[in-house]
């Protein structure tokens, strides 16, 4: 590794750094973190048009520069020092990596260009801590895995045959498991075998189903018509109602089979919830990781979803720091697509290299969010006055300054090695990167407050803002110690093991 930066980089910091300067001061953020955005899309708008910072890490194919994540992750330091409220971590970080390893060829040309030239803002619908094995397995049941909660999806009739419209997969939350459609004895579980455990009649197949039925038509049918009791019986009520196509029972051979998720379905429909969704209330476009086959063919998969789509509900939620706005989602059966072509893909792996590669990201951002803030400290403690001298010049002050420092080089150490390895090594050591830059930001911030006497404590004072941002940050992607031992887990750093002398 050569620590040392090309000259693009240095243009890259140089430039952002100078446009920051002049467009995002301390009024600004607090004045853009006040709208119902939630940022200045004029900031966002000249971050992309003279910097092209969304596609920084995208291919020029997609409109994008053609740089790596280290070069965004470099960005993101410059970023984080003056705490800019963009939905650059939410598009560019946590998005645009996944489209463009799991879309289509059509869903890539479509998206990436809009997202490099920052006219479409997105967010990652998913616990980000859990689901980007930052702080654990992302192989547990965090997308609902077959059980209530979560967000569930189901394929839309005519998608690679689907269920009936409104009408929920059987197995999953909002049907009892192991229980048959209701009125309908002849469709299997989704993914059991006919006669299987949850077949609606054991032994018998849809079409002796079909053939033995003896009860009366289902409502809006006519006598005689398939599917209802044999001809000659008066089961027929009073008043019949014409039939559409949608209507009309489907004989044995026309029934479905038995895992109606299958990877032709390219349509959904999403049913659930998402708390803490980066930028969710103001996102263009929303990426949903739902739950689908139930306990059959259980999957996790990820789902494109319109931001104006019907039955999607998205509120602003109330954040400890207000420079990273989050949003409930609630999706009540919206229509989604299918990111990629293939349920199949290993959406958990590319979830999970997202995640460390966000995690070296977001490293980088908290390190300069802590150079700023011990940097603002210095210049205090040099003004300040106390026994006629600055309070700087006390050896006590000193000392933790120090102490503050040696931490914070020691965190952009890891950050920058962890942005490396993210193009350049298979080892995934965002985690531990984070955790480190996490815990020199919080330092450097509440030694900030400290130092600055009682103007630090105060709302109008700027270090308070890197406090929260330090603690905001800890909550959401994790805690330092449960990021540590993920990373310990991972690397069986504690599994017992002979050692021979």
């Amino acid at each position: 590794m050569d620590a040392r930066f090309t000259a693009e980089q240095d243009e890259i910091r140089r430039a952002l750094r100078e446009l920051l300067r002049r467009r995002c001061g301390p009024e600004e953020s607090r004045r853009a973190v006040d709208t119902p955005a939630g940022y200045d899309p004029a900031l966002w708008t000249a971050l992309a048009e003279q910097l092209g910072l969304p596609g920084l890490a995208l291919p020029e194919a997609y409109g994008g520069v053609g740089c790596s994540v280290t070069e965004l992750a470099l960005a993101c330091e410059e970023t984080g020092r003056v705490l800019a409220a963009t939905p650059l971590l939410s598009t560019a970080v946590l998005v645009a990596p996944l489209v463009l390893a799991l879309g289509t060829d059509a869903q890539r040309a479509d998206l990436l260009p809009r997202i490099a030239a920052g006219t479409l803002t997105a967010a990652l619908a998913v616990p980000p801590g859990t689901a980007l094995a930052l702080t654990g397995d992302n192989r547990d049941d965090w997308a609902g895995g077959g059980r209530a909660g979560g967000v569930q999806a189901r394929p839309v009739p005519g998608a690679g045959g689907g269920a009936a419209p409104g009408r929920p997969l059987a197995g999953t939350a909002s049907e009892g498991l192991g229980s048959a459609q209701a009125g309908r004895t002849d469709v299997p579980l989704a993914g059991a075998a006919p006669g299987g455990s949850g077949a609606a009649s054991a032994g018998r197949s849809a079409a002796a189903a079909v053939e033995r039925r003896t009860a009366a038509p289902l409502a809006g049918t006519t006598p005689g018509a398939p599917g209802t009791a044999p001809a000659g019986r008066s089961t027929a009520p009073a008043a019949q109602q014409p039939q559409t196509a949608a209507q009309q029972p489907r004989t044995a051979a026309q029934q479905p089979p038995a895992d109606v998720s299958g990877p032709c379905a390219d349509r959904w429909r999403l049913y659930g919830q998402v708390d803490q969704v980066l930028d969710g209330h103001s996102a263009d476009l929303l990426l949903v990781a739902a739950h689908a086959g139930g306990f059959a063919r259980s999957r996790t998969l990820l789902f494109l979803v319109a931001g104006d789509a019907p039955g999607l509900v998205r509120t602003r939620q109330r954040a400890l720091d207000a420079t990273r706005p989050q949003a409930r989602v609630q999706l009540r059966d919206v229509e989604a697509e299918l990111l990629g072509d293939d349920d199949g893909a290993d959406v958990l792996g590319v979830l999970a290299r997202t995640g460390d590669s966000a995690a070296g990201v977001l490293a980088c951002e908290a390190v300069g969010a802590a150079d700023r803030v011990l940097e603002m400290t210095v210049e205090y403690v040099k003004q300040r006055e106390q026994f006629g001298r600055p309070v700087g010049s006390f050896q006590a002050v000193k000392h933790r300054l120090a102490d503050v420092y040696v931490q914070l080089q020691a965190a952009r150490s890891a950050a920058y090695f962890a942005a490396w390895a993210a193009v350049h090594d298979e080892r995934r050591i965002g985690g531990l990167a984070l955790a480190q830059a996490l815990e020199a930001l919080r330092t450097a911030a509440a030694e900030g407050i400290q130092l600055h006497g009682g103007i630090g404590f105060t709302w109008e004072h700027e270090a308070q803002l890197y406090f929260k941002r330090a603690t905001a940050d800890e909550l959401f992607f994790g805690p330092a110690h449960r990021l540590r031992a993920h990373a310990a887990d991972a690397a069986r750093l504690f599994e017992r093991a002979e050692v021979s002398v």
